[in-house]
């Protein structure tokens, strides 16, 4: 039975419709730049849709023939791959050693953790940059990746202690009673149903990593290991900025996400579907 549409419905349906379209229209934006010619966007009063016969997408081409895009797309998958899969493994485990013991040192190392993330990262960068000098890290990826997960391993690890806390111990006290150990007992009871908590996770580090830019921007100086946020940072001259080629940059750099997301939105809507009903 379909719930009544009431006027208070509406307004929140209108609310809503009014936040959407807040929130996507930077994203049209960026669309229209990138397939308009620069004077019909720049001109004292743009038109809000495209004109169909000026619709041209060179500008997604030269990108590619210009730049090298490739190259910064590879390393950026490169970097937020392995950012994500070493963040998400040290926070799981992280978070379920805080969710299971609660002994004083334990507690001390996650209130830790929750403070370090109150750094900016533009305070570590200096210590970062002297440690990697010394250490052979500097113009690498693997620094970059170390480098993220400074940020990326603190919030991940309390939301996964979250989801961790929402699971009953006596599911895997019952496994470790028929004979699993607590690594078994996690690995095969617990993490089947921390699987929104682990897609929030994904999530959170995948776009942490993918946007990172002060990390990647200091610790490489060498062209062809930069990372995407770095390279598109040429479109932007010290005379003028190439408008179209920066939007279709832009454009395809938030193409991952959105896959990204398409495949973890059922993850998601789970775990806040189960929120809510323990908070019931």
């Amino acid at each position: 039975m379909k719930p009544a549409l009431t006027p208070m419905r509406i307004l929140g349906f209108l609310v809503l419709a009014g936040f959407a379209f807040i929130t996507l229209f930077p994203f049209y934006w960026m669309v229209m730049t990138a397939i308009m010619p620069t004077d019909a966007i720049l001109s004292r009063e743009p038109s809000l849709l495209p004109d169909l016969g000026r619709v041209r997408f060179d500008a997604f081409v030269k990108v590619f023939e210009n730049r090298p895009f490739f190259t910064w797309i590879m390393n950026s998958l490169i970097v937020a791959t392995a950012s994500t899969l070493l963040s998400l493994f040290v926070s799981t485990l992280a978070g379920y050693s805080l969710s299971r013991f609660s002994s004083p040192p334990q507690q001390a190392l996650g209130a830790t953790l929750l403070v370090s993330k109150l750094i900016p990262a533009s305070l570590i960068l200096i210590p970062l940059f002297i440690i990697y000098t010394n250490t052979g890290l500097f113009n690498s990826l693997a620094g970059i990746v170390l480098a993220n997960m400074t940020i990326g391993v603190p919030l991940a690890t309390w939301l996964m202690k979250g989801f961790f806390d929402r699971i009953p111990r006596e599911l895997e006290q019952a496994a470790m009673i028929d004979g699993a150990s607590q690594l078994q007992a996690m690995r095969l009871v617990i993490l089947p149903l921390a699987k929104p908590g682990l897609a929030a996770s994904t999530v959170y580090l995948v776009l942490t990593s993918w946007s990172e830019f002060i990390f990647a921007r200091t610790l490489v100086d060498k062209p062809e290991v930069q990372v995407l946020t770095v390279g598109m940072q040429s479109f932007v001259g010290e005379q003028m900025v190439d408008w179209s080629m920066l939007m279709a940059a832009g454009t395809i750099s938030v193409l991952p996400a959105i896959v990204l997301f398409i495949f973890l939105e059922p993850f998601l809507v789970s775990g806040m579907t189960k929120g809510a009903l323990a908070g019931t």
